[in-house]
């Protein structure tokens, strides 16, 4: 091992190495930061360079760390989470601020109470909502780009050494409906079989949300093809208001499917076996995000 050189080393460095190891591929992670390839991976030279060690080794088609990249990874993401950390303190000093990560389907349940008691409790802070997908607002979290994270925890995320360095408090146990117009021909029906929606056509999120990601599995379970939608969408709300209006079906978190009104009905089909735990998810490191658990316990 060479010698260090870690007084040329550069935050937006630290920031490739975190989305490196929790992406598992150069090609990825040169496409989310808008690299080319080649561009990715002679950064990933010039890091190890500085750092006098290999941080990554090839694993099949993607990257794994090295012994030394997980040790050194859990200390990128607290010097990543104190950078994001005072450019929060600089917006204000007299009310600290928050960055909270919320899944869409979070503001038929927990968000609003969590921002009433976050504004009015000991601390008030000044909150800024963030949305994205669940792996985009996970990438922010860990690269301390967010304070705290309000949704399902991607099941991808568990197999990742990034996944030692945050902490979660369960919230409640959620589970996922499939939803169709009030007038579409399943709506009426007392029990629909898995294999039968695929007749109809869909409205889904992206591939990297968990609810996809959820509907996949369940249909591979029962050895089906899942569905392929003939629209995607951004969010639940979206998909409920098409769906209101077509013969679309849509999957979405089962409090979602609730509120959606008289239009849409929720369909008597079974979509996973288990609950999926919707928790609030923040690093370890992160005194900012203890401080507003703490306050919301």
């Amino acid at each position: 091992m060479s010698q260090p050189r870690l007084d040329q080393l550069r935050v937006k460095q630290l920031r490739f190495l975190s989305l490196l190891a929790s992406q598992g591929s150069l090609a990825a992670t040169a496409d989310h930061l808008s690299m080319t390839p080649s561009a990715a991976s002679m950064m990933l030279k010039e890091i190890e360079g500085l750092f006098g060690t290999k941080l990554f080794r090839r694993q099949g088609r993607g990257m794994a760390l090295t012994d030394e990249g997980e040790a050194l990874l859990p200390r990128c993401q607290t010097v990543l989470g104190e950078v994001g950390a005072m450019g929060s303190t600089l917006q204000g000093a007299g009310s600290p601020v928050l960055r909270l990560g919320a899944f869409p389907h979070t503001t038929t349940t927990v968000l609003p109470s969590i921002v009433k008691r976050l504004i009015a409790g000991p601390t008030a802070w000044r909150v800024q909502i963030v949305d994205g997908s669940a792996d985009h607002l996970m990438q922010l979290l860990l690269r301390g780009e967010i304070d705290l994270l309000v949704g399902r925890l991607p099941r991808q995320a568990a197999d990742t050494p990034a996944i030692d360095a945050l902490a979660q408090r369960v919230l409640y146990e959620g589970s996922l409906s499939v939803v169709a117009a009030r007038r579409h021909p399943l709506a009426g029906r007392r029990s629909v079989a898995l294999d039968e929606l695929l007749k109809w056509p869909w409205i889904l999120p992206g591939t990297q949300s968990t609810t996809r990601v959820a509907l996949v599995e369940a249909f591979l379970r029962r050895g089906l093809a899942p569905p392929v939608p003939v629209v995607e969408s951004p969010s639940f709300f979206y998909s409920l208001s098409v769906v209101a209006q077509t013969e679309l079906l849509t999957c979405c978190a089962h409090s979602a499917a609730l509120q959606s009104g008289h239009a849409t009905a929720i369909l008597p089909v079974t979509v996973g076996p288990d609950p999926t735990p919707v928790a609030m998810v923040w690093r370890k490191t992160s005194a900012e995000a203890q401080r507003a658990v703490d306050q919301l316990a």
